[in-house]
């Protein structure tokens, strides 16, 4: 019977956990890793410090320096992210039909078109239950979300109310919002202002089909 050898790392100082913490960050949010001075800048230290810092991460097997000048780290054991992509957390699981308490824990990531983004943070969660099902949001999917507070009528969005979470069309009234399946069979949700909270905008929905990804824009 033979074993698997496990890889052992070093035990990272505190500095040294926030700023490699810090670097997978940004490469989540930005698609690319960040350049010495965007982590002095980031931490108030000198570039003297930043490169002690990565000539330590990197001895002690956490990174990497590639061959791309400035932008050149790379996460050990990560996979890279596809060029015109940035990598987002899958933060749990949320209903399309009666809001329940979210998840709001990192169960992996997603690689998504940065131009779904715009700039901004996001996200992504899978869907449970139907109630989005004449919206091309089918049970299982995983939805990408663009963290915005606010939305049009019409808009798809994650709306908090009293701390659940729901996955509903957004449309205004004169005493609050409608928050609205799409899905014949089931009822609207009426909540007035004050009483709910936006989280974000969905903008894309990937969807698994046998070994392979399909994301489509919303």
């Amino acid at each position: 019977m033979t074993t698997k050898k496990t890889e052992t790392r070093d035990k990272l100082t505190p500095r040294q956990r926030e700023t490699f913490a810090w670097v997978k960050a940004f490469i989540r949010d930005h698609g690319m890793p960040p350049t010495v001075r965007e982590i002095g800048d980031a931490f108030g230290i000198k570039s003297s410090s930043v490169f002690h810092l990565l000539k330590e991460l990197e001895r002690k097997g956490y990174l990497e320096r590639g061959e791309l000048g400035a932008r050149s780290l790379i996460v050990k054991g990560r996979k890279r992210v596809p060029c015109g992509c940035v990598e987002v957390p899958i933060v749990g699981r949320i209903p399309a039909g009666r809001p329940v308490e979210a998840i709001e824990h990192e169960t992996g990531t997603l690689h998504v078109n940065k131009e779904l983004l715009r700039g901004r943070g996001g996200f992504a969660l899978q869907v449970v239950g139907d109630s989005m099902v004449d919206a091309g949001i089918l049970d299982g999917d995983y939805v990408i979300v663009r963290k915005q507070d606010t939305a049009e009528d019409g808009d798809v969005v994650v709306a908090l109310i009293e701390d659940e979470a729901t996955l509903k069309r957004f449309h205004r009234e004169d005493d609050g919002v409608r928050l609205e399946p799409a899905n014949s069979r089931m009822q609207s949700i009426h909540v007035r202002t004050g009483e709910f909270r936006i989280q974000g905008k969905v903008v894309g929905v990937q969807r698994h089909l046998g070994r392979f990804p399909q994301q489509i824009q919303i």
